[in-house]
């Protein structure tokens, strides 16, 4: 739920602009992950960026611990060069 107070209620609408523009542009219609899957060409990756730290500036804006909620980007682990 937006805050009540002016100055973060305009911040957390931007995050949530931000977060409904990703949503709505790679049709993520799963509830439980925000984000949706994780993102496929290098476009979404990087708007996939800018809507996690997004959805991390609305959580703290409306968070107690801020740090608690974040969602942290899905990575690709690869394996380091044998010698």
């Amino acid at each position: 739920a937006p805050p009540k107070d002016d100055k973060k209620h305009a911040a957390w609408w931007r995050a949530a602009r931000t977060i409904a523009a990703y949503r709505d542009r790679y049709q993520v219609t799963d509830n439980r992950n925000p984000l949706g899957p994780a993102a496929e060409s290098t476009s979404q990756k990087i708007d996939a960026a800018r809507a996690r730290v997004a959805l991390n500036r609305a959580r703290s804006i409306t968070s107690d611990n801020p740090t608690k909620n974040q969602v942290r980007p899905n990575a690709v682990t690869r394996s380091a060069p044998r010698l």
